[in-house]
């Protein structure tokens, strides 16, 4: 079974189990007893453990896995192995005939190569590269 059906069945017998706890409830009001005693704190129990469960599982984990690597190469790239939010670069391009560094090594994980380059391994927001200076791949 999926985990998506798994939350909707847990759903599904938490409203069972809402309706036992009322009618167990209502039981207890008309006839003191202990059994319906028993049973409304077992039903109340098993509600609240499938909602924390319930709740536990709709939570999104707060720390995703970061890449393993992060690197920058090149004047003004930017990597990150999370977000990016509010980054800027301004970059000039060096004199036709300069030679610029080699990229990072392409392994797995985040890599900004080149210049003004931006990577991020999650979201990137709100950030902008300007490169200024002749173009040397143009004649």
């Amino acid at each position: 079974m999926s985990a998506r059906r798994h939350q909707a069945a847990a759903a599904a017998v938490g409203v069972v189990v809402g309706a036992v706890v009322n009618v167990a409830t209502g039981m207890l009001t008309q006839q003191w007893d202990v059994a319906w005693v028993a049973a409304t704190v077992a039903f109340v129990v098993t509600g609240a453990a499938l909602l924390a469960w319930l709740t536990y599982r709709a939570t999104p984990d707060p720390d995703p896995a970061r890449p393993a690597r992060v690197s920058a190469s090149g004047d003004g790239a930017i990597a990150a192995g999370g977000s990016v939010k509010g980054s800027s670069t301004k970059v000039t391009r060096p004199p036709a005939g300069a030679t610029t560094p080699p990229g990072p090594d392409t392994g797995q994980g985040v890599s900004a190569s080149g210049l003004g380059a931006i990577a991020a391994g999650n979201d990137v927001d709100d950030s902008h590269t300007q490169v200024t200076g002749d173009d040397p791949a143009t004649p």
